[in-house]
C-alpha cells in the first residue's frame, strides 16, 4: 500500500495572505506533498492574535476553495493550549499512521527549531524540537534575510530528510501577516498588497483589525 504524503502549514494565519496560499500550491505542483493542511494555531504564549479562531478559519475556507488537494484542520484549536510543533505531528501521526507527515517551516524558523519545546512543560533544557528533526521530515521555504539551510550539515546530524522551495522555484515570501495587519489598522480602507480580495472582504465586513 502506498503512503500519502501531507504537508503540515502551521501557523496563526492572522490573516491568511498570497504567499500562504501561493506556497501552498507550489509546494503541491513541486510534487513535495499529495496534500496540505493549514493548521491554524489557537492562543500562544510566544504570539498575540488578533482575530478569533472562527475569523481565521473562515478566511482559510475563503482561499483554500474547492481545491481537494488542500485542507484546513482544526486539530491544534480542538487541542485547546498550544503545545507546539513536535506536539502537534506526533497527534497528527497517531490519528493518521497511513499518512508520511512533513512539516513545512520557513527559513526564519529552522535555525531555532533545536531550541523548540512544549510549553506546557517549559524546564529550561527541555527541549523536543531535536526530536521532531529526527523524526519528520521539513520542507524549508525562502525568507527574506534568511540564509537557505545548509542540506548536508543537516542530514549530518542524524535529522530527516529536508526540502526546499526559494526563489529559484519562483517564490521569494515577501508577505507577512504582522505587516499586513499594520495596513489594516492605519490604513483607512485600502486594501494591503497580498491580501486576497475575499479575505479583504471578509475583514471590512465583519470589522477586524481596527484599533
Amino acid at each position: 500500500m502506498s503512503i500519502k504524503t501531507v504537508a503540515i502549514f502551521g501557523g496563526a494565519f492572522d490573516p491568511v495572505h498570497q504567499d500562504h496560499v501561493r506556497l501552498a500550491r507550489l509546494c503541491l505542483d513541486l510534487h513535495l506533498c499529495e496534500e496540505i493542511w493549514f493548521v491554524p494555531s489557537p492562543d500562544r504564549w510566544d504570539k498575540k492574535l488578533f482575530a478569533s479562531a472562527e475569523d481565521r478559519l473562515a478566511m482559510l475556507d475563503l482561499v483554500v476553495g474547492d481545491d481537494p488537494r488542500i485542507r484546513i484542520s482544526e486539530m491544534e484549536l480542538n487541542l485547546g493550549d498550544y503545545r507546539g510543533s513536535y506536539v502537534s505531528m506526533c497527534t497528527f501521526r497517531e490519528q493518521f499512521p497511513e499518512v508520511n507527515f512533513r512539516l513545512l517551516v520557513g527559513a526564519d524558523s529552522y535555525q531555532g527549531i533545536p531550541h523548540w519545546r512544549d510549553p506546557l512543560h517549559f524546564f529550561g533544557t527541555e527541549f523536543n524540537g531535536p526530536q521532531l528533526l529526527k523524526e519528520f521530515e521539513l520542507i524549508v521555504f525562502e525568507r527574506r534575510g534568511s540564509p537557505k539551510p545548509d542540506m548536508q550539515e543537516h542530514r549530518a546530524k542524524g535529522y530527516a530528510q529536508m526540502f526546499w522551495v526559494g526563489s529559484e522555484h519562483g517564490f521569494d515570501g515577501k508577505f507577512a501577516s504582522s505587516e499586513i495587519r499594520k495596513e489594516l489598522f492605519f490604513g483607512r480602507g485600502k486594501k494591503p498588497e497580498g491580501l486576497d480580495e475575499k479575505v479583504f472582504r471578509y475583514i471590512q465586513e465583519h470589522e477586524i483589525y481596527r484599533l
